[in-house]
This record gives C-alpha cells, structure tokens and sequence, in this order.
C-alpha cells in the first residue's frame, strides 16, 4: 500500500507544474520523507496536502457566492477550516458569505461533493409542506422556506442555506442573482 501511496504522490508530482508552489512543496516533501522511510513525515505532508487541496477547491466553490446587491455589502469570508468540519460529515467543500444593508444580514452557505448533500435533498423535498415547511421553487429548484430560512439542493450536488435577519424577499433576490446551472456541474 506504501509503495502504491509513493507512485500516486510521484506521479501527481510529475504532472504538476514546474514551478513550485506550497501544494508541489509539500507533495515533493511527501515523496522526500517517504524515500528516506519516514512514514509519518510522509504522511503528514500528505495530509496537509490535502487540506490544501480541499481550500482550493473551496476557493472555486466560493465564486458562485453572488456579489452583493444594490444596497448591499459583501463581508469578507471568515479564514475557518472548513475542510476539517466537512471531514465529519463524509467529506466535501463548503464556504460562505454574509451580507448586511441596513442593519438587516443574511449569511449563504454551500455545500458540495459531500455524502449528506443528496440525503439534505431528499429531507427538503419530504418537509416541503409538512411540520410548517414551505416550499419555493428559484431557477427550478425547490427551497424548504422554515420561517426566514431557506435551504435547497441543487442538481443533487450543492446545498444552498440562506440564513440572517432579512427577509425572504431579499434572500430570494440573491439566490435569483446565482448562477444555479454552474453549481449544478462543479
């Protein structure tokens, strides 16, 4: 199993540009550590690995966020782990943004690539108009309305939570501002 481990890091080593990075650095000190029969070393850097491969990806995710509407202004991101939160619910790519106006806020997350997202799904479309769920449907996806809160899944693979103070008018505004069909294929 190491040795498969050691081609897979020397082959993900070698399709990778030549110009370093933190991501090459640390795979290249994988395959150093592992070469010179440091098991754990290598595997730490490999893990670390990961997490960055999993902010990348994060980073990717986070440009279906919207820009903020008139009126509005985008907070910056909070700098969080996400990647090791995710970890606890079978892994996946998450990230958010808030947005205040007025004294009024309301914080989108999404979700995406992680085993809970299809089972969120299939409990949103089974609460939709039961237990005082609403149902709304935005770019031909339906969203559970419970209270001011909106949660949705998108083509099976990214959940959508609005959260905040504002009303439910400005949170569908915003999901009307996202590019459903994009987040459907990441």
């Amino acid at each position: 199993m190491i040795r498969s481990l050691a081609l897979a890091v020397a082959l993900a080593a070698a399709t990778l540009p030549a110009s370093a990075d933190e991501f090459t650095d640390t795979v290249e000190s994988a395959l150093k550590a592992y070469n010179d029969g440091d098991v754990d070393g290598a595997r730490q850097d490999l893990d670390y690995a990961s997490k960055l491969l999993g902010s990348m990806k994060a980073e990717s995710l986070a440009k279906f966020l919207p820009e903020p509407l008139p009126g509005w202004t985008r907070e910056p991101a909070a700098e969080d782990d996400s990647t090791d939160f995710m970890g606890m619910f079978g892994g996946g790519t998450s990230t958010e943004a808030t947005y205040t106006r007025d004294g009024n806020d309301l914080t989108i997350t999404l979700v995406a690539n992680s085993p809970m997202v299809s089972s969120v799904g299939a409990m949103i479309s089974s609460l939709s108009g039961v237990a005082g769920g609403k149902p709304i449907r935005i770019q031909r996806t339906e969203f559970n309305r419970d209270g001011e809160d909106l949660q949705g899944v998108v083509n099976n693979k990214v959940m959508i939570s609005l959260g905040g103070s504002a009303s439910i008018e400005d949170k569908t505004a915003f999901l009307e501002a996202m590019d459903f069909k994009g987040l459907g294929e990441f």
